[in-house]
């Protein structure tokens, strides 16, 4: 009897267990199924993103190269160069002058002239010490303004034995043009401080007084070692103080129009005119 018990208990586990590894079996096929169905459904996006990731590593390489090789073609290339250039704003230098001092000449590279602008200013004002700065921009695909502004030629003075120009800086040119009806500076030998100091005054002056001057000479006196003579092309005389000639000579055509006949003008304490014979200076 107690076999028997036993035997139906043992079929009854064997049954039990039968249908949990049964169950097992179907659980692992149904885990398999929705794995395979979840890799099948990521694997196009997974091949979707190694795509664009290897596309985006080969246009960080050619990118870079095509651009570099587009530069190289283009510098070597005639479209690189200048063909074309006006000059605007001189007045003492001439057109070839300019393009000479500041290297904006037909042949020239664009990019550089236009894109390194302080480094051609620079050599401008090296080369050539009329040039006060230089400016250029493109005009065209291979054309090129170049603007000027100038350190104002004030005069010619003989220094260390010739003629040179003197500009509003101070600092002497040689002289490269025939010219004509410039200011001529005497008296100033041995002096060099206030011919400097003379020049930068005269330089601030417009340019219809400055073309009204004739001759300034330096003409000292015991009690005033700035004093100015300064002859004028309309027959006037002014007495001027170099420190202040600028300041003072603005008045000068305001004073002149108020003036019968030529005479003296004294701006070295107020300002006044008299006729010449009337006061003697």
């Amino acid at each position: 009897m107690a076999n028997h018990r036993d035997n139906r208990e043992h079929r009854r586990y064997a049954d039990r267990l039968a249908t949990l590894e049964a169950q097992s079996v179907i659980d692992g096929r149904d885990r398999f199924k929705k794995r395979h169905q979840g890799l099948k459904k990521g694997l196009p996006k997974l091949r979707a993103y190694q795509i664009k990731s290897n596309l985006g590593r080969a246009l960080t390489v050619l990118i870079p190269f095509f651009i570099v090789l587009l530069a190289m073609i283009y510098v070597v290339s005639p479209f690189s160069k200048v063909n074309q250039v006006k000059v605007v704003g001189n007045e003492d230098l001439t057109a070839k002058q300019v393009e000479a001092a500041s290297g904006a000449k037909a042949g020239a590279f664009i990019w550089r002239l236009v894109f390194d602008q302080a480094a051609v200013s620079k050599q401008a004002q090296q080369n050539n010490l009329q040039v006060k700065s230089i400016r250029v921009s493109l005009v065209g695909p291979r054309s090129v303004k170049v603007h000027v502004v100038e350190n104002p030629v004030i005069g010619i003075v003989t220094h260390n034995g010739h003629q040179e120009l003197l500009l509003s800086t101070g600092k002497y040119q040689k002289i490269s043009n025939n010219l004509t009806n410039f200011i001529t500076y005497a008296g100033f030998a041995k002096h060099e401080g206030m011919l400097t100091e003379t020049a930068k005054q005269v330089g601030q002056l417009s340019a219809t007084i400055r073309q009204g001057i004739s001759q300034v000479t330096y003409s000292p006196t015991s009690t005033d070692d700035e004093r100015l003579k300064i002859y004028m092309n309309d027959g006037n005389t002014v007495l001027a103080n170099a420190s202040t000639l600028a300041q003072k000579m603005k008045y000068y055509p305001s004073i002149v129009t108020n003036m019968n006949t030529a005479g003296g003008i004294d701006l070295q304490v107020g300002a006044y005119s008299y006729a010449y014979g009337d006061q003697s200076k």
